[in-house]
């Protein structure tokens, strides 16, 4: 947990708010909704989503970005409700049918070990929301990353902070090996981590199997229709 760490103290300034998220998110709240934000980081959607008025819950796997969240929450005078919690052990946050929308964004679920984890945690996710509830996942597309084996994301640069982020994919056993590189004004930091390269076909079979009845797929945060040659990420919008 070294390297996030050391991610947290420029999180923010790696993963930039976009407003084209929180209107995204947006379409599928209703006045009074209750969220429940997976992997939230330092909280930056769920912050947004609280100042709107919504009833917020922000868990993530790491302490510091967690502190992070909730530094932030005081500082803005915003009320979040923030946890140190596992995904996979995400139906022990709250009862059944506790929450009208979950979130869960920027490739986390797929940090998860396999499709047994990823649909268990689906299967809660969705026993966890309201009759009318809904699900939001995002993750790279990784139709696209095997299909043309593509072995780099776009690097992320921050000119004003001196920051550069490096991403680079290799295929290891059917698995991903997530490779990062950190260049900061105060030295650079790398780690690596597999991820599980969920397929849209698979995505959407274990979806179905948890009992979602509508299923969506974009290509971006604008609605843009999913491409899965094209489309850098790959947005699933899951109905009860």
């Amino acid at each position: 947990m070294e390297f996030y760490q050391q991610l947290s103290q420029y999180y923010d300034q790696i993963f930039q708010y976009d407003s084209k998220k929180l209107e995204f998110l947006g379409e599928y709240l209703d006045n009074q909704a209750r969220v429940l934000d997976v992997a939230t980081g330092t909280g930056t959607y769920a912050l947004a989503l609280a100042d709107l008025g919504y009833q917020v819950l922000g868990i993530d796997l790491s302490e510091d970005m967690i502190e992070l969240a909730k530094q932030k929450a005081v500082e803005r005078e915003i009320a979040v409700d923030f946890k140190v919690a596992d995904m996979r052990k995400v139906n022990q946050l709250a009862a059944p049918e506790s929450f009208d929308l979950i979130i869960c964004l920027g490739n986390s679920l797929v940090h998860l070990e396999n499709e047994d984890e990823i649909g268990d945690f689906l299967l809660k996710a969705y026993n966890l929301l309201a009759p009318t509830g809904k699900l939001v996942l995002q993750t790279v597309n990784y139709d696209r990353i095997l299909a043309q084996q593509v072995d780099s994301l776009a690097t992320i640069e921050n000119e004003e902070y001196g920051l550069k982020f490096f991403r680079n994919y290799e295929l290891v056993d059917n698995k991903i090996r997530f490779k990062v590189n950190l260049e900061t004004p105060a030295g650079t930091f790398e780690n690596s981590v597999f991820l599980y390269p969920l397929e849209s076909a698979d995505f959407k079979k274990l979806l179905t199997e948890a009992g979602f009845a509508e299923i969506k797929f974009y290509g971006s945060f604008n609605f843009a229709q999913y491409q899965p040659l094209e489309s850098t990420p790959l947005i699933a919008v899951a109905e009860k």
